[in-house]
């Protein structure tokens, strides 16, 4: 096991939920982990691992296409396990770049140079039009972005989940208090 999926089944843990894996016999994609909540299904995770890379060299930098296409794979394993979106569906980013922050992600999302509450530039939609184009966060209803190199952890709703209550309830609840979380 990676220390990313140790990470992850830990962060859970923390929150009264279970992190399992998907059984290897599984046909097609899946997501990493199903998520259960006092042995009843409550989710499923994917992990996405953020890692170090170089910008030499590069005309444009590659960060956000990559968080947009990372978000877009695991739409796709999201439609396998949870094809009638019965249950909430997490992404899970763990970032290992320190060129590379949550507010990448943010922007990819919102398409804010800031995260709210802070000055901001014009606002640029071109990769939420994408995911919004290919239906991606029709399936998805909270992000995670967690640096493997301190102690920051994000956390993003999607405004239009119906699952919206019931994670903040299980996962956000217990991290409101030194937590970042926003509504996307």
């Amino acid at each position: 096991m990676t220390d990313d999926k140790l990470l992850v089944i830990n962060f859970f843990k923390s929150r009264y939920i279970e992190a399992r894996h998907f059984p290897k016999k599984s046909k097609g994609k899946k997501a990493d982990f199903e998520l259960y909540s006092k042995n009843h299904i409550f989710g499923y995770c994917e992990l996405k691992s953020i890692l170090e890379y170089e910008f030499a060299g590069f005309r444009h930098d590659p960060t956000y296409n990559k968080i947009q296409s990372k978000i877009h794979g695991a739409a796709k394993q999201f439609h396998s396990v949870n094809p009638n979106h019965l249950n909430p569906n997490i992404i899970f980013f763990m970032n290992h770049s320190k060129k590379v922050g949550w507010q990448d992600l943010w922007y990819v999302l919102t398409g804010q140079v800031t995260p709210p509450n802070q000055p901001s530039e014009p606002i640029d939609e071109t990769y939420l039009l994408r995911l919004l184009k290919k239906d991606d966060l029709a399936i998805i209803d909270y992000f995670i972005w967690a640096d493997t190199f301190g102690k920051f952890i994000s956390f993003s709703i999607n405004s239009d989940s119906h699952y919206t209550n019931e994670i903040k309830k299980g996962i956000s609840s217990k991290a409101y208090e030194n937590m970042n979380i926003n509504t996307i």
